[in-house]
């Protein structure tokens, strides 16, 4: 199985556009991919790794092979806060299914909306393994007070459940990010300004909700629901959603045909605040 995860940013995050890149690759390379680090780093033939950095919208690709040779060219790249960036990863010829995207790129053409994203395999039960996504992305998002952000079996890319069973667009979610939470997910990324408005962190540990409530370092939390992946039962988003009602969109959400494994409370949330 794979996990999605997902992080959000804007112009209001507190690390500049092109550092908050930096920090999602160093962080993806060094805690889901290190083995194969290791690997293609011992002289064997059989892992190969590829950047790419587009600048702009409109130019060709800048591709970087062996990452463990180049990475400081391509950190250098990822400064100037380009458009579009992605690392792949082959082994045996072959790209490794869900390690070919960790990416970046930007939703509006004026650079005042970001995304980052990676789908890696994982063990749903395993709490390790479980363990090492969310310290992946606590280490990615540590310094940048992040506008949103989760972590979820089979995630829609780019929309989340919620947004999804409210119809809500893509970009009118990310805009209000700060003033609703997108969604709700096994781990989700609340901003400074939505977790002040829930009590701040310590009342969200006090609530019983969450398995753990990670403070970022910037501001804002991440939000485990469970343990492991496997024990984000209904039950349990059942106390995330009441926990996080306050600062959800309100609407009654529905299921879409065209999404059939979304996850979500079917109520709407201004009847549980």
């Amino acid at each position: 199985m794979h996990v999605y995860i997902e992080a959000a940013f804007d112009s209001a995050v507190a690390v500049e556009p092109g550092e908050s890149l930096i920090q999602w690759f160093r962080a993806a390379w060094a805690r889901l991919l290190d083995g194969l680090v290791a690997e293609e780093a011992s002289g064997g033939q059989r892992v190969l790794s590829l950047a790419s950095v587009t600048q702009d919208i409109d130019d060709g690709p800048r591709r970087f092979s062996d990452i463990n040779e180049t990475w400081g060219h391509f950190e250098e790249s990822l400064a100037a806060f380009p458009w579009g960036a992605g690392i792949t990863v082959l082994k045996d010829g072959a790209e490794l299914t869900g390690l070919g995207s960790v990416s970046t790129y930007h939703v509006l053409s004026d650079a005042s909306l970001w995304r980052a994203e990676v789908s890696v395999p994982v063990d749903p039960q395993d709490a390790g393994s479980c363990a090492t996504l969310v310290d992946f992305l606590r280490e990615a998002l540590e310094g940048a007070n992040p506008a949103f952000g989760r972590i979820e079996l089979n995630g829609t890319v780019e929309e989340t459940n919620l947004d999804a069973a409210l119809r809500r667009k893509k970009r009118t979610s990310m805009r209000e990010s700060r003033q609703f939470l997108r969604g709700y997910a096994w781990v989700t990324v609340c901003p400074a300004e939505l977790l002040a408005r829930l009590g701040g962190a310590s009342a969200l540990e006090a609530s019983g909700a969450f398995y753990r409530v990670i403070p970022l370092r910037a501001g804002g939390a991440l939000l485990q629901a469970s343990e492991t992946l496997a024990g984000y039962s209904d039950a349990v988003m059942e106390r995330v959603f009441v926990a996080l009602a306050p600062v959800l969109p309100e609407g009654e959400p529905h299921p879409d045909p065209a999404c059939p494994d979304l996850r979500f409370v079917p109520r709407d949330a201004a009847t549980a605040r």
